[in-house]
């Protein structure tokens, strides 16, 4: 029987206490409201019934810090408590009209978030982890702060992304990780390597693989063109599918020299859902996303067509939208069916981001649990987690350097406008390295130098850059994060180390030795 591993992969960058709108903690809030959340309340409900159909879940560390810091518990239940109040006064401005309905489920919505999280002291983290231990779902891990692998200029940095990683999620969840979530699915193979701007030397490098696999990891992810060849596609773009045998690859389970086993996207589930013209997200009767009101900034609006503009959006009507969920979900199991009876010993690998579901498509989450309730009685596909798609035999392969973003290469991270991010991420890494050799600071101040280059480090600055969605604020982070990092090698007052302290805090067990050496 065909074997079903879907993947979701639950990432922000570090925003707390670095501004709040229109990028900032209200971002980390509404993940927290539509996404993750809900996520959890799918699993309780589906325990209850005693559906089996499991899933992966990959919680970045950095997330997981901030879903477990009291600031971000205390700023999003004040969050939450102001969304509710604007649901209540759109509800009696908008009673007796067109969008009463939308009104009342989003004081209704409000209501229950506010009430689980409350039920839940506070602590979803806690709870991912019940429903880990339960059986119900496999948590990941990935690297510190979501650091682009191929590009990190020394092994040692990637390696201190690793580690820190690993040792983040054995503090919250009290077992060691074997599954692994690569940041933008990028990988690259042990060998000669250039840097693209000055700064790392040229030479040999480990291939990601093999620190993974000194790190305790087992298996990852990649994208379908490192294990089939042809063209990208993109985390939400369009791409040609290619010849079917050529597909035949993203069933197998691959093998490295290293050690490490692979799994690689499927395309046709994930084009099904993230495709901008036939994904199910685009259906006329589900929520718009960009369309809010103008006085409580809720959304009360469908999105009709896509080439609707949006004075053209048409009123949302809840009953509605989440009846079509149930019709989609039974779609997507059908190809599932159809593909298992194709490949009735292969993997079909759906991975996507988490946020899609509930945030960006608001009702992906009720189409998911359908999905997971109707494979339990599914014939010819079975849901699995990531650890057991991995099993049994395996293809050895050797995969070339590529990512899951435009191209299939490195051009939404590395290019004209990423430039000056790349030289100070270098300056950082290398300067690290030094001064962590040198021994002449102390573990604290070295250590509070450590979290800022991590913080450096995180692909979302480049990616924000390249896309264009927050640039000016992506470029702030980063210049910040590596201002700090040089003020800390100069030596700074106790009074700048403790500020420094309380507003970037993650990663207690931050480790500057891991500078010294891979290994």
């Amino acid at each position: 029987m065909a074997r079903f591993a879907l993947v979701l992969h639950a990432h922000l960058p570090y925003v707390r206490a670095h501004g709040m709108w229109p990028f900032g903690e209200e971002t980390l809030y509404e993940a927290m409201a539509e996404t993750y959340l809900p996520l959890l309340r799918l699993l309780d409900r589906l325990y209850a019934e005693g559906v089996e159909a499991r899933f992966t879940l990959g919680i970045t560390p950095i997330l997981a810090e901030q879903l477990a810091d009291p600031r971000v518990k205390e700023g999003f239940s004040a969050y939450a408590k102001d969304r509710l109040s604007r649901a209540q006064e759109d509800y009696h401005r908008y009673q007796g009209t067109e969008l009463e309905g939308s009104a009342r489920h989003q004081v209704a919505f409000w209501e229950l978030t506010l009430e689980h999280f409350q039920r839940l002291s506070a602590d979803p983290l806690t709870a991912f982890r019940q429903a880990q231990d339960r059986g119900q779902v496999e948590l990941l891990t990935s690297h510190a702060t979501h650091g682009y692998s191929p590009l990190l200029g020394y092994d040692e940095a990637l390696w201190a992304q690793i580690k820190t990683g690993v040792a983040t999620y054995r503090r919250h969840f009290a077992k060691d990780p074997t599954g692994y979530w690569l940041p933008e699915m990028a990988y690259r193979p042990k060998g000669p390597w250039k840097p693209p701007v000055q700064g790392p030397p040229e030479g040999l490098r480990a291939g990601v693989d093999e620190l993974l696999m000194r790190a305790g990891i087992r298996y990852t992810f990649l994208d379908a063109p490192l294990v089939q060849g042809g063209t990208p596609l993109g985390p939400y773009g369009e791409a040609s599918l290619g010849p079917v045998e050529s597909q035949e690859a993203t069933y197998y389970v691959h093998e490295l020299e290293s050690g490490l086993r692979v799994l690689a996207r499927n395309q046709e589930t994930t084009l099904q859902v993230w495709s901008a013209d036939h994904g199910y997200p685009g259906e006329g009767l589900y929520r718009e996303f960009h369309r809010k009101d103008p006085v409580s900034g809720l959304h009360h609006w469908r999105v009709t067509h896509r080439q609707a503009d949006l004075s053209a959006k048409a009123p949302y009507d809840p009953e509605a939208a989440f009846a079509k969920t149930k019709e989609h979900a039974r779609h997507f199991v059908g190809l599932l069916e159809r593909l298992g009876e194709k490949h009735p010993d292969g993997v079909i690998l759906s991975p996507y981001d988490a946020e899609l579901f509930g945030h960006w498509w608001y009702e992906g989450v009720a189409w998911l649990e359908e999905v997971l309730r109707l494979l339990g009685r599914a014939g010819g596909v079975r849901a699995v987690t990531a650890r057991e798609a991995v099993q049994g035999p395996a293809v050895r392969s050797a995969l070339p350097e590529g990512s899951w973003g435009r191209g299939g290469d490195h051009r939404v991270w590395l290019n004209e406008k990423t430039l000056d991010y790349w030289q100070r991420v270098y300056q950082a890494e290398g300067a690290m390295r030094e001064e962590v050799r040198r021994g002449n600071l102390s573990h604290r101040l070295l250590r509070q130098a450590m979290r800022e280059l991590l913080l450096l480090e995180a692909s979302d600055w480049p990616f924000l850059i390249d896309t264009g969605q927050a640039e000016a604020y992506a470029r702030e982070r980063y210049v910040e994060h590596a201002e700090a990092f040089f003020h800390l090698l100069k030596g700074v007052s106790p009074e700048e180390l403790k500020a420094l302290e309380e507003r970037d805090n993650p990663f207690p067990e931050a480790d500057p030795r891991l500078y010294l050496g891979v290994g």
